[in-house]
């Protein structure tokens, strides 16, 4: 079963970032994506006048398209269910789909505009 969960510290955590290739980071916010309670994903954000969502991956052993899309599209409801501004920098079209605008410089949405349904492409 996959879940998600927000998590500050610890060895399961260090363990993901190592198998990831990061390094830990003072500042950010950790979403851990679990398979049976195993860690394989992770999604890091910061916290100032935006939401930033500044590192998304899930390890080489588990990446498949419905690892990631279950994972993103979680975090999505989950930030939908608070009217904050997201935000990921660079020009990324596949989350046009979500209602995501780029600016320019980066893509942008208040998350309680995200679209979740009928997003299938």
């Amino acid at each position: 079963m996959l879940t998600v969960h927000f998590e500050r510290e610890g060895e399961e955590l260090d363990a993901l970032l190592f198998e990831l290739g990061e390094k830990r980071t003072e500042g950010r916010c950790n979403f851990v994506l679990r398979e049976d309670g195993d860690p394989i994903g992770l999604m890091q954000t910061t916290v100032g006048e935006t939401v930033k969502i500044v590192y998304f991956n899930i390890v080489k052993r588990a990446m498949n398209r419905e690892n990631r899309e279950f994972f993103f599209r979680a975090m999505l409801f989950k930030f939908s269910l608070n009217p904050v501004p997201l935000e990921v920098e660079g020009e990324h079209p596949e989350l046009e789909k979500f209602g995501f605008v780029y600016d320019g410089k980066s893509m942008k949405i208040l998350s309680s505009d995200i679209r979740l349904s009928g997003c299938h492409g």
